[in-house]
């Protein structure tokens, strides 16, 4: 992703409000490691309530985590106390979600507005460090 400027120069606080507020964030144990203008990067630990019938990472939970990274990246574009909602979302399921520990990132492809254009990416660590892509989404989001 390109390097972005933010609207807002206390972009990381108000994202951090953001994040604080959603409680759906907290209860699955998403964390976000990184918040830069248009861009967050996060890591989740697997547990048994985020599985499906398989074992494996539930779908759902996927798809709310890509809109989540993707979303919070949103607001590092926007003025203070303006709101995103996403307004459309695709999500791509490549391969299964196997492991203890994932990973995310996504951004703001092209900020406007009244709509971003973004994309996420949820993926995990195989022991020699490669990445397996689990799922990749994109998402427009408006902003009010």
């Amino acid at each position: 992703m390109k390097k972005m400027e933010a609207r807002n120069p206390a972009f990381r606080e108000y994202v951090q409000l953001k994040i604080s507020r959603n409680k759906f964030i907290s209860a699955i144990g998403l964390k976000f490691t990184s918040i830069e203008p248009g861009y967050l990067e996060g890591e989740i630990d697997f547990k048994e309530m985020l599985e499906q019938q398989n074992g494996w990472l539930h779908g759902g939970v996927t798809s709310a985590i890509l809109d989540m990274v993707q979303g919070f990246a949103s607001y590092s574009m926007v003025e203070e106390g303006q709101q995103v909602f996403t307004v459309n979302a695709h999500i791509s399921y490549l391969n299964p979600g196997t492991a203890t520990k994932f990973f995310t990132r996504g951004g703001v492809v092209k900020p406007g507005k009244r709509f971003h254009f973004c994309e996420g990416e949820l993926y995990y660590l195989k022991e020699d460090g490669t990445e397996v892509t689990v799922a990749k989404g994109s998402a427009t989001m408006a902003v009010v």
